[in-house]
Order: structure tokens, then sequence, then C-alpha cells
């Protein structure tokens, strides 16, 4: 009986020190599980971003009243188009408010007024927005064009993939006035062909296409 007492006591012993090893295993995968997600949040990967698309009058332009100082009328695009890390467009939405300086017709100042959106082939949605732009007369050699303007996109997240996604891009837009009822043969639009430009995303919330 004494020597099975002592025995009990020793395996006692031995059972509640490897609980406790266990227990402080578990603890310190958990932990280190929760640093690999916070350092994974904290890199950030910088993509080069190219685009081609054409946007089109979705309203007729002053449907909706300006706040933004002397800009004194709306405009609202749609279009489509491709983009790197996004693929062919589903959709684009971009809505701003445009005049004239008061001194000289151009530049012709614009502002975007409510946050643009790019929807990807998926769904998934990147979100942009220009803070201040100008739109100068075009001096090339192509005739269907009488306006350009070359200002900074920026993006300020999405959804998706693209959640948290920041960067830039520059427009590079060519504006054809077309008819002023935006029908018939031959209606406005602008095409942009982004050539200089940045996507920066969290590593695996966008594709490296």
């Amino acid at each position: 009986m004494k020597t099975i007492k002592p025995f009990c006591l020793a395996l006692l012993s031995l059972f509640i020190i490897t609980a406790c090893n266990v227990e402080e295993l578990q603890s310190g995968q958990s932990l280190l599980e929760t640093d690999n997600l916070t350092l994974k949040s904290s890199i950030k990967k910088s993509l080069p971003f190219k685009a081609s698309f054409t946007v089109w009058r979705a309203e007729a332009p002053g449907s909706q009243t300006c706040d933004a100082g002397s800009f004194s009328e709306t405009m609202v695009m749609k279009g489509n188009g491709e983009m790197t890390h996004l693929g062919e467009l589903q959709g684009l939405f971009m809505r701003f408010c445009t005049a004239p300086t008061p001194e000289v017709f151009f530049p012709v100042n614009y502002s975007f007024i409510e946050t643009g959106k790019f929807v990807a082939a998926n769904g998934d949605e990147l979100h942009c927005v220009i803070e201040s732009g100008q739109i100068w007369p075009y001096t090339g050699n192509n005739p269907k064009y009488q306006l350009h303007f070359n200002d900074e996109i920026l993006f300020i997240g999405g959804t998706g993939r693209f959640k948290g996604a920041s960067g830039w891009a520059k427009t590079n837009a060519y504006v054809h006035p077309g008819t002023t009822d935006n029908e018939g043969e031959d209606p406005f639009y602008t095409d942009f062909f982004i050539e200089e430009g940045e996507l920066i995303i969290v590593p695996g919330s966008a594709s490296e296409k």
C-alpha cells in the first residue's frame, strides 16, 4: 500500500505537468497564428495598373445641383472596358461636378462628388475618386477628339479582393463631344487610356494577371 500511494502521486503529478504543457503549446500556437494574421494584414503589395475603357453619359448634364463652390452642373458617366487586376469590366460609375473658370473657358474644372466604382468581372469593386481635375483643349491629330485631361485618380478601397486597396493612376482621357442629347450616331463619350498607375493591395486580395 505504501508503494502504491507514492506511485499514484507521481502519476498524478505527471498528468498535471503534461496538461499544462499542452495548454501552453496550444496558447503559443494561438498567439503565433494571431501574429501571422497581423503580419499578413500589415504587408501590402504594389502592382502596376493599366486600363482602357470608354464612358458615356448616364444622365443629362445638370440633372442635379452641385454644391461644390463654383461648379455648376453634374455629369454622371457609365461605361465598359478592361483593367489589369479586374479583367473585363462588368460596369463603372462616375459622378462629378464641372464648370468653366470665370476668367476664360479653359481649363474646365471638375471634381468627383461621389465615390467612383470599377466593377470587376466577378462583381468585386475597386473604388476611386478624383479630388480635383482640369479639362483642356485637345492638341493632337485625331479629329474625333476635342478635349483632353490627365488627372490623378486615387484608389480608396473597395469590396472583395480590393477591400483596403489604395494607389493612384493618371487618367490620360480624350473627349468626343458628339451630340448634346447623347443620342443618334454621334454620341458624347470619353476614352481613357491609362498607362501609368499603381494598385496597392493586401497579399492575396487581388489577382496578379
